[in-house]
Parts: C-alpha cells; structure tokens; sequence
C-alpha cells in the first residue's frame, strides 16, 4: 500500500476507530492514545494491506487488542503520580510540592500543540526510533528530529513559564 492510500485510508478511519476506542475506554485521551498506536500498528504492516476494506478490518481488530490492553494495564498498575504519593506520605510538605510539580508539568504538555505531544510520545513513551516517526508522519527523519527539538524547546518554555 502506498503512502497516499494509507494516509487517505487511515483519515477515513480515524473517527470510526476513535469511537471503538472509546467504547472499551473512559476517556477519550486514552482513546485517542489507542487509535494513535493502532494507526502506527497499521503502518507498520502496510505492506501486507491489500486494500482498503482489508485495512478497515485489521484496523478493527488492532483497536480492539490496543484498547484491552490499555484497559487492563490501566487496572492492574498504579500510576507514576500514585506510587510517588505512597513514597511521600510521611511528609505531607514534599508531598504537596510534588503534586504541584505534576499539575505545572501536565499544564506545560497540555499547552503544547497536539502535533508536539504526538509526537513526543512516540519518542519518548512509546520509544519509537525517528525512522519509525517520520513513517508515520510521512516525512524525513531529519524533518523528525527538528520538530522533536522544538516541541522539547517549546516544553522547556512553557514549563519555565509555569515555575518549574
């Protein structure tokens, strides 16, 4: 499949996909994060998608697995924010500062653009190599690790801004 026909393909698919998402998931962050990862899944494989029925199909199926997965990681682990909460309990003053720390870091990431949190993820949660990027993107990888560096500059600023 050609990159014109995927990205065309996945365009079509997405609010499909986002919907499945939401269906298994509460928040529509998790589930834009479940139709992200099934698109980079997809393109991964675009070269055993014949067309696109056979695409919107396997899309189908990737949704769902993703979605259960991140269902049942989400139910059987207790978040970064929790496990630093249970460390501190014995000093409620660190413990303050470290949820205002959280709140400032999440309104900087927040701020970003959603091109800039996309693609932050895939660098540094979903540990994607910059070829992988700029495939999904459809650009070079050079172009990657410019708009990398400026949605971390931009990140570095608005925590700044925020006091961190």
């Amino acid at each position: 499949m050609e990159i014109q026909e995927f990205t065309h393909s996945a365009e079509r698919l997405r609010s499909d996909l986002l919907l499945q998402a939401m269906h298994y998931l509460d928040g529509t962050e998790d589930a834009e994060d479940a139709v992200q990862e099934t698109l980079v899944k997809l393109w991964i494989a675009k070269n055993r998608i014949s067309d696109a029925r056979k695409m919107r199909n396997m899309a189908s199926v990737i949704c769902r697995n993703v979605s259960l997965n991140i269902l049942r990681d989400s139910r059987n682990s207790i978040s970064i924010e929790d496990a630093r909460t249970i460390a501190s309990l014995d000093n409620p003053h660190k413990q303050l500062e470290e949820q205002e720390s959280w709140q400032k870091l999440k309104l900087s990431v927040q701020a970003l653009t959603d091109k800039q949190r996309a693609i932050l993820k895939m660098r540094n949660v979903d540990n994607m190599s910059y070829t992988d990027i700029a495939k999904v993107i459809g650009t070079t990888e050079s172009s990657i690790r410019g708009m990398i560096s400026k949605a971390r500059m931009a990140l570095l600023k608005q925590m700044k801004g925020a006091g961190l």
